[in-house]
């Protein structure tokens, strides 16, 4: 499968992009962007991954933010608490 674009590199700092395969490295690559990403980076993940992978890796993730998973949650229409960053989190609550 084909790399990372290098335009991508202030969205992988510590890695070279060229060198993320974008199925082996999935879980990482998503986390970034959806935390790092900007409106480009957002549209490459649309069209690379399914929204069912990109549920799937934010609901398990604990990498994420808070705000970044209530996000998914509102554009996803998925339950806050099937998102593990989001379960235990001590953040106040309306």
């Amino acid at each position: 499968m084909a790399p990372v674009p290098e335009r991508f590199r202030t969205i992988f700092w510590d890695v070279r992009p060229g060198d993320l395969d974008v199925r082996e490295h999935k879980k990482f690559i998503i986390e970034r962007v959806l935390e790092f990403g900007d409106e480009d980076a957002y549209r490459w993940m649309f069209a690379t991954y399914t929204d069912e992978e990109i549920v799937e890796v934010a609901k398990a993730s604990r990498r994420i933010s808070p705000r970044t998973a209530t996000m998914l949650a509102n554009f996803y229409k998925v339950p806050e608490e099937e998102f593990a960053c989001l379960r235990n989190a001590s953040r106040p609550r309306p």
